[in-house]
């Protein structure tokens, strides 16, 4: 396996938002495409992504392989890139050869690859009532405001014809409300943690728009797509059940 890759920023923002949430992760790769899948350490939360073959400089595989990598070790590696460097990953026997490269500035870590991982975990399918889009930067305010001013770590959305409504959890004593239009027909709503909505803002380098699946009292679904449809990351986001 040999992959190059140009665009290291947009290769590293999947590994921004997943880098604390599982200690390895299973890279599979065929003839057209690589991509990831994992639950997180808390059981909350799926990501799976895909990188199409015409997203890298460079892509050789044999047939399907599977390279098992240690994330901390090479999100440690990956994060001291600027933005101009060439990324190459290959694999050597049992290692994972790394290199970053910058005009004359060349560095190579080696790092061991996982063993006995077993499978990687497959996101359910869920159904969902309500689909609609987002930009990011709508996102950013609510979340400051219900961390810092309403004081929770609760996020709920209320979705309603052609408008998005961000509150307060019912046993919040500040009141709140943000309105943002949509494109949607339907109505529904979710209550999931602050978090993990907070840190959609890390793939914003993929894309500055998430598409949300919502339905009652079933997990959130979320997706954000580069514009050239080379690069595509999803999300599932266990729902809190507040009480009446």
């Amino acid at each position: 396996m040999l992959l190059e890759i140009d665009d290291i920023e947009v290769w590293k923002s999947f590994f921004d938002l997943i880098y604390d949430s599982a200690n390895i992760v299973e890279l599979k790769l065929d003839q057209n495409k690589c991509g990831m899948s994992l639950l997180n350490n808390s059981h909350i939360c799926f990501y799976t992504v895909e990188y199409d073959k015409d997203f890298f400089t460079e892509y050789i595989v044999d047939g399907v392989e599977s390279v098992l990598i240690f994330v901390a070790d090479f999100y440690n590696i990956i994060k001291t890139a600027s933005k101009t460097d060439t990324l190459e990953i290959s694999t050597t026997d049992y290692n994972l050869k790394i290199v970053l490269e910058h005009d004359a500035n060349r560095r190579v870590f080696e790092i061991p690859q996982a063993e006995d991982y077993g499978e990687s975990p497959q996101p359910p399918t869920i159904p969902f009532s309500v689909e609609f889009e987002v930009f990011l930067k709508d996102l950013k305010q609510p979340c400051t405001d219900l961390d810092k001013i309403v004081k929770t770590d609760m996020f709920k959305m209320i979705a309603s014809d052609d408008t998005l409504c961000i509150v307060n959890p019912k046993d919040s004593m500040t009141k709140y409300t943000q309105s943002i239009t949509i494109n949607n027909v339907g109505s529904a709503s979710s209550t999931v943690n602050l978090g993990y909505v907070e840190d959609l803002q890390k793939l914003k380098k993929i894309s500055d728009v998430v598409k949300f699946g919502m339905g009652n009292d079933v997990p959130l679904t979320w997706s954000v797509i580069s514009p050239d449809e080379l690069v595509k990351v999803n999300g599932l986001i266990a729902p809190i059940l507040e009480e009446d």
